[in-house]
């Protein structure tokens, strides 16, 4: 089991980095974002499509 991570430091090392190195840290944000709409959008879809399958009857004799 890893220690737990000490935010403070964390930010400290984070800010030290962008300051070093600011295009890593631009990338490494564009990664993570990307990542967090891609998990959104795979859990919207989800949603519709269980949506879908718990109403398909419905949908079947209105079509």
């Amino acid at each position: 089991m890893s220690a737990p991570l000490d935010k403070d430091q964390i930010s400290q090392s984070l800010k030290e980095l962008a300051v070093n190195d600011p295009d890593f840290v631009r990338n490494l944000i564009l990664e993570v974002a990307n990542s967090l709409k891609q998990n959104k959008r795979q859990r919207l879809e989800q949603i519709v499509n269980e949506d879908f399958a718990e109403y398909e009857a419905v949908f079947r004799a209105l079509a």
